[in-house]
C-alpha cells in the first residue's frame, strides 16, 4: 500500500500574527507549512507559524532537538518578515552539528547566511545569529530542480517583490504547488505559461488569497491575490485540491467564511481556506 503526501498548515497569516477572538477560528500565525512524505518532512517558510511545529515535536522527543530523527529542512519562498520570524527562536537554528539546512535563493554578494539570519542581530535581535547558527544554507536556482531527500523541488520566480520563488515539489507520485505572496493576476506571457505548467494537474496548490475581491483592486502591485483568482486558476489547470492562505490579518472569521461562496465556480477541485494546525491528506 502506498503511503500518502500530507499537508499541513502552521500558519495560515500574512503580514504579522494576530491572536484575538475575531480569527480563533482560522488562527493568526505567519507562513509556514509542512509537506510530509515516507518518513520525511519539508517545511515551507518559517513565519511563527514554525513555533507550533516546534512544539509538536518537543512533544514528540524528549531531547529536542538533538534527538530529531532527521534534520529540518526548510525552503524559504522569500526573506519579508513574515516568512522567517519564526526563525529567531527556532532551536535548531542555532545547535550545532544537528545538520538543519535552509533552502532559498540568493539577493546580493553576501553570503547567503548572512542574507538569511540578517535581520537577526543587534539592534534589531540580541544576538548575530548569522555568527551563531549551525544551520548550512544552500541557494536555489529558478527552473532548476533539486533533489531534497525523495522530493523534487522546483523553484519557479514568482510575481512578488524581492526576488520570491513559487515551488512545484513532487515525491514522483503525489506533487504541491506552493504559490504564496504570488500575485497571478498582470502576468508576462512567460511567468503565465509556467504558472500554467507548474499548477497543470497538481495534487495540491497552496494559493495566496491576501485579500478579498472587493480590497483587491487597492493592492494591485503588491505581489498578492485573492480567492476569485486561484478558482480561475483551478479552471484553467485542473488540481485536485487548493488551499488558500496568506490571508490578511484584517480579516475576521465570519468574513473568511463568506468566501466560500466562490467555490462552486470549479467543481472539479476541493476548495478550503487554511487554518492554523490544519492536515490534508493527497
Amino acid at each position: 500500500m502506498k503511503e500518502s503526501m500530507k499537508a499541513k498548515i502552521y500558519g495560515c497569516r500574512g503580514s504579522i500574527p494576530v491572536s484575538h477572538t475575531y480569527c480563533s477560528r482560522y488562527g493568526g500565525n505567519t507562513s509556514c507549512m509542512t509537506v510530509e512524505s515516507k518518513g520525511k518532512t519539508l517545511i515551507i517558510d518559517a513565519g511563527s507559524g514554525l513555533v507550533i511545529w516546534e512544539q509538536e515535536m518537543k512533544k514528540c522527543f524528549p531531547n529536542y532537538p538533538k534527538d530529531l530523527p532527521n534534520p529540518p529542512k526548510i525552503l524559504l519562498s522569500h526573506l519579508h518578515l513574515d516568512h522567517i520570524v519564526g526563525l529567531g527562536i527556532f532551536a535548531p537554528s542555532w545547535e550545532k552539528g544537528l545538520g538543519m539546512t535552509i533552502y532559498t535563493n540568493s539577493r546580493d554578494d553576501r553570503p547567503l547566511v548572512e542574507q538569511v539570519f540578517g535581520v537577526f542581530k543587534p539592534p534589531y535581535w540580541p544576538r548575530d545569529l548569522a555568527k551563531l547558527t549551525g544551520a548550512s544554507c544552500v541557494e536555489l536556482k529558478c527552473g532548476k530542480p533539486i533533489q531534497i531527500d525523495h522530493f523534487t523541488v522546483t523553484p519557479f520566480i514568482a510575481n512578488h517583490p524581492d526576488k520570491t520563488m513559487s515551488f512545484h515539489i513532487t515525491d514522483g507520485e503525489k506533487t504541491v504547488v506552493h504559490l504564496l505572496d504570488s500575485e497571478t493576476e498582470g502576468l508576462c506571457e512567460k511567468m503565465y505559461d509556467n504558472l500554467i505548467k507548474y499548477c497543470m494537474n497538481a495534487d495540491l496548490i497552496v494559493f495566496d488569497a491576501a485579500y478579498s475581491g472587493e480590497d483587491y483592486p487597492k493592492h494591485v502591485g503588491w505581489g498578492h491575490s485573492t480567492v476569485e483568482h486561484g478558482v480561475d486558476l483551478a479552471i484553467k489547470t485542473n488540481p485536485r485540491a487548493m488551499v488558500f492562505a496568506h490571508l490578511s490579518q484584517t480579516y475576521t472569521d465570519d468574513q473568511l467564511d463568506a468566501w466560500g461562496k466562490h467555490f462552486t465556480k470549479a467543481p472539479n477541485t476541493y476548495f478550503v481556506l487554511a487554518k492554523d494546525n490544519a492536515e490534508l491528506e493527497l
